[in-house]
């Protein structure tokens, strides 16, 4: 066992001496000690607290340089091993030049048999480079006739979309063209029947004595008004201007015909036959289609003034 540390030696004599002191006290002093101490008096040394941690304490210590002991010792021999792989190392470069013919011909030979594997291997390594881009350009041009034919479709796609477009777009308009037409024909039809039947009832309302009302009065429209909020110069004019009747007659002859017959004093004459509840309103739209054909006929007449000064 390693010595012990000099605070442990004398911690031990401090207490041995402390012991002997308590035993060797007198009755009277012996009796003034804590219980603790008269045990320690008439118990063995080993009984004493005092002395067990003495003796704990020297065992940690101990402990603790057997442990410092032990590392320092590996640490001796790591450093020996070492030192001796070092010398085993350095011995063969020292002892090399001193190698045999047999061994420098091996050297050369294992050399040589490694140029070549290296010359082996770099030829390989070129042939599998030398594949690999051929490889590679192979891809590309794959790539590229790909990419052609995806272009190639897109592009027909689009042409045909164009063309399907442009195919609907024609079909619309040929579509409006012939509504167009086709309301355009069934406007004039009906513009023509309503200035035959305006024509046919103004004939008839002049030979009979029947009873008037606004709806039987054949108004200057296309479409019979149900009051006069309904009688507007604009639809006046489009009925009683239109080119698909009276084309024998001008149309300041057409305004004057008109004039004749809506004019108030004349069509006062047909007044007595309107019934009483409803000669407000024919009152009403008879003086609308009066000042709209003084309108029109004032205008025209400017008009064709104008035109014969220049």
């Amino acid at each position: 066992m390693s010595t012990l540390h000099p605070r442990v030696s004398t911690s031990n004599q401090r207490l041995h001496h402390a012991h002997r002191s308590h035993r060797d006290l007198p009755p009277k002093l012996s009796s003034r000690l804590p219980p603790q101490s008269r045990a320690c008096r008439t118990n063995d040394v080993e009984s004493v607290p005092w002395q067990h941690m003495a003796h704990t304490y020297t065992w940690v210590v101990e402990q603790e340089f057997i442990t410092l002991d032990k590392h320092s010792r590996k640490t001796e021999q790591w450093i020996l091993e070492q030192q001796m792989f070092l010398v085993d190392e350095c011995e063969p470069q020292t002892q090399a030049p001193r190698g045999t013919h047999a061994q420098r011909k091996l050297w050369q030979e294992m050399a040589y048999s490694y140029e070549v594997e290296a010359e082996q291997w770099m030829r390989h390594e070129e042939e599998v480079r030398r594949v690999a881009a051929e490889r590679e350009r192979r891809k590309a041009r794959v790539v590229q006739e790909e990419m052609r034919r995806i272009e190639n479709r897109i592009r027909q796609k689009r042409e045909a979309e164009r063309r399907r477009i442009t195919e609907e777009k024609t079909r619309i308009y040929e579509e409006l063209q012939m509504r167009h037409r086709r309301d355009r024909y069934q406007a004039d039809q009906a513009l023509l029947y309503s200035w035959q039947e305006y024509e046919a009832r103004w004939a008839a309302l002049t030979t009979s004595a029947e009873p008037l009302t606004f709806s039987s009065i054949p108004w200057p429209l296309v479409d019979p008004p149900v009051n006069p909020e309904g009688i507007t110069p604009t639809a006046i004019i489009l009925f009683l201007l239109s080119p698909l009747h009276s084309q024998s007659q001008t149309r300041k002859d057409r305004l004057r015909s008109a004039q004749l017959r809506w004019h108030p004093d004349r069509f006062r004459r047909l007044m007595s036959r309107v019934k009483e509840e409803e000669r407000a309103q024919v009152d009403e739209g008879v003086g609308i289609v009066a000042r709209c054909l003084n309108d029109m006929m004032a205008r025209e007449t400017t008009l064709v003034t104008s035109r014969q000064a220049h």
